[in-house]
């Protein structure tokens, strides 16, 4: 590898640390709970092999069709060596980011020269947007994904059957990560302009791809366990209206890695219903224009034709072409955003290569951009902080989302702010009734206060709301054989093993019922 080269990864490699540094320090946030902190499998290396036979938060107790193994064994790994210490799982996270940077370096300038090809990584190493996967410890599938997919590219043609193992590490990592056969198809025609004769040694990722599509749809479905209440895939919405809102989703996307201030986590949007609506029209637009600009271009440079079929492709699993649970997330944008970073590193090399003023000028440019990403990305660290700093920014943004108002109740009960939580809890409630944990966190405050008919009345609605959540059978069993309500509380310790026959206080309100000679 030439010395150029070396450097470049080295000032990758900088930019990254230097750009999540003050990360480090920052809690466990949103799903880290499920995913880490309740999650009973991955704090047992015992039961790790459970992982690939089990949904990712079953050991926490909760419903989803989420199946990363991968992803949880890098979890059980970081808890066995940090347990609870954030320092060590955020700098999994920056170690992967990294990883992710130097396979977009390397798999470009493959294609590519030098100089585009670090400019591309760089800013995709620096860019804020990226903090949704790199400073959110359950955000770190999308870039093990990517590094994987980028691996399983480079890897295609010396090493077909390590290729092969990379695409299923990856698969393994996100689900989106099925795209992979069809960026390695993009690659190989702008490398080498042609994959007819490459096409038999892709076969085997498409045999992987359906093998891997099929236990999902089979013994891997999961989707069973995700609760009624909770957000399902768009299977019911047609296919043009999925479309059309994902036009309308393409101005925000480019918006926000064109200028990345107001980002956070809970993004909304509701379903397009016309072409005619301003911001699906100006979707379509953008996505014509990228087309007609690329394609005209091609005969001088392809870079931009690469960028956008790289762009397209790596977004379409979240496009709801194919239906998803969600409409918009800035995490989507973590693999295909290499395609809108080449366009900008392809303009300014313009400039680079020509002479005195425009050269030097390049550089400012440079230089201006990669220093403005650190800081909005520093920035966007210190949002992530705590729980209490993330979910009052992003409320400012969503002031309508319970689930927020319920993340940041729990936040401030924590802090003991308890009036706080209340007021949070009852307003999440209002804006829409969906969620157990509301209830069930509730009425944790109310028994810690004494007021035992209002948990009891919250703990009801929250089984109404999603039967299988246990916290509030347990909590309710518990009540009722502290009231001596003793045929209540075995009908809920009984319910409760049915699911877990291991829980203790399920168990132990049995056994107590027993000793009293009661049932």
């Amino acid at each position: 590898m030439p010395k150029t080269a070396k450097l470049f990864i080295l000032l990758i490699i900088l930019a990254a640390i230097f750009s999540y540094l003050n990360s480090l320090n920052n809690e466990f946030i949103w799903d880290d709970e499920d995913f880490v902190l309740k999650n009973s499998t991955i704090k047992d290396w015992h039961k790790w092999p459970h992982v690939f036979t089990e949904n990712m938060i079953h050991s926490a107790r909760k419903g989803s069709n989420f199946y990363r193994p991968m992803q949880s064994l890098t979890h059980g790994i970081d808890y066995i060596l940090w347990k609870d210490k954030t320092s060590g799982h955020h700098v999994a996270n920056i170690i992967f980011h990294i990883l992710a940077s130097i396979m977009a370096y390397l798999l470009l300038r493959k294609i590519f020269s030098n100089n585009l090809s670090f400019l591309a990584a760089l800013f995709f190493a620096v860019h804020p947007v990226q903090t949704e996967v790199v400073t959110y410890i359950s955000g770190r599938s999308d870039s093990m994904a990517a590094f994987f997919i980028m691996l399983a590219i480079l890897l295609f043609e010396r090493n077909i059957i390590l290729a092969c193992l990379s695409f299923v590490l990856a698969v393994l990592s996100k689900e989106s990560a099925m795209i992979a056969p069809f960026l390695l198809i993009v690659y190989l025609l702008f490398k080498n302009g042609t994959i007819k004769q490459q096409i038999k040694k892709i076969f085997p990722f498409i045999v992987i791809l359906f093998i891997y599509g099929a236990l999902r749809l089979t013994v891997l479905n999961f989707s069973k366990t995700v609760g009624e209440n909770l957000p399902q895939p768009f299977f019911y919405v047609p296919l043009y209206i999925r479309f059309l809102t994902f036009l309308k989703a393409l101005p925000v996307y480019f918006s926000i890695l064109a200028w990345p201030f107001g980002l956070h986590m809970e993004r909304q949007m509701s379903l397009a219903r016309s072409i005619f609506e301003p911001q699906v029209f100006s979707g379509l637009l953008l996505l014509a224009g990228i087309f007609f600009i690329a394609y005209k271009l091609k005969k001088f440079d392809k870079a931009m034709l690469f960028s956008a079929c790289w762009f397209f492709t790596a977004i379409f699993p979240n496009s709801n072409i194919i239906p998803i649970n969600a409409l918009i997330y800035e995490h989507w944008l973590y693999l295909p955003s290499l395609g809108f970073f080449i366009t900008i590193a392809w303009l300014l090399e313009k400039l680079l290569k020509r002479e005195n003023m425009c050269k030097y000028t390049a550089i400012f440019i440079v230089i201006t951009i990669a220093l403005f990403c650190i800081w909005r990305t520093h920035e966007r660290n210190r949002e992530w902080r705590d729980h209490i700093s993330f979910y009052e920014s992003a409320i400012k943004y969503v002031p309508d989302s319970g689930r927020l108002h319920n993340n940041l109740a729990m936040a401030y009960s924590d802090k003991g702010r308890i009036e706080d939580a209340v007021r949070e809890y009852e307003k999440a409630i209002s804006l829409g009734d969906y969620y157990p944990q509301t209830h069930f966190n509730l009425s944790n405050i109310y028994i810690s206060k004494g007021n035992y008919e209002k948990a009891m009345k919250e703990l009801t609605r929250s089984i109404e709301i999603d039967n299988n959540f246990l916290y509030s059978h347990e909590t309710l069993a518990v009540l009722y054989f502290n009231q001596g309500k003793f045929r209540e509380a075995r009908n809920e310790a009984e319910f409760i093993l049915k699911s877990e026959p291991d829980n203790k206080i399920a168990g132990e309100i049995l056994r107590k019922l027993s000793e009293k000679g009661i049932f």
